[in-house]
């Protein structure tokens, strides 16, 4: 066996290891996603009983996508996705959940008010 094909059969065992590992992760994934899909099936659950029942007590579709609209500009901008704001206790400045401490006036966060 020459030195060539010495390094072939150590790139093609590389390789193999490295396609064994990407299985894997795939496997996880679906996990996960699955996991995901199921969430989100009760979150659709949960909406579709929220929306019926005010809709019972006299909040029309009309408001509830005005309501929703404004949630979404609280960051300054319309995406469809809501970001909660957090802002120190001391200075009211905003804060980024992964600081420790507001990074203009040095007060601790405390991780309760991040919530």
């Amino acid at each position: 066996m020459t030195l060539y094909d010495l390094f072939q059969n150590f790139k093609i065992f590389e390789a193999k290891d490295d396609a064994d590992r990407a299985s894997l992760r795939s496997t996880d994934n679906v996990g996960e996603i699955n996991k995901l899909r199921d969430q989100i099936d009760h979150l659709s659950l949960v909406c579709q009983a929220t929306c019926e029942l005010l809709d019972e007590i006299g909040i029309s579709k009309k408001m509830m996508l005005a309501k929703i609209q404004e949630i979404d500009l609280r960051d300054g901008k319309l995406d469809g996705k809501y970001v909660k704001q957090h802002t120190c206790r001391s200075c009211h400045r905003p804060l980024a959940a992964r600081h420790l401490m507001c990074m203009y006036c040095g007060v601790l966060v405390d991780k309760a008010e991040l919530l």
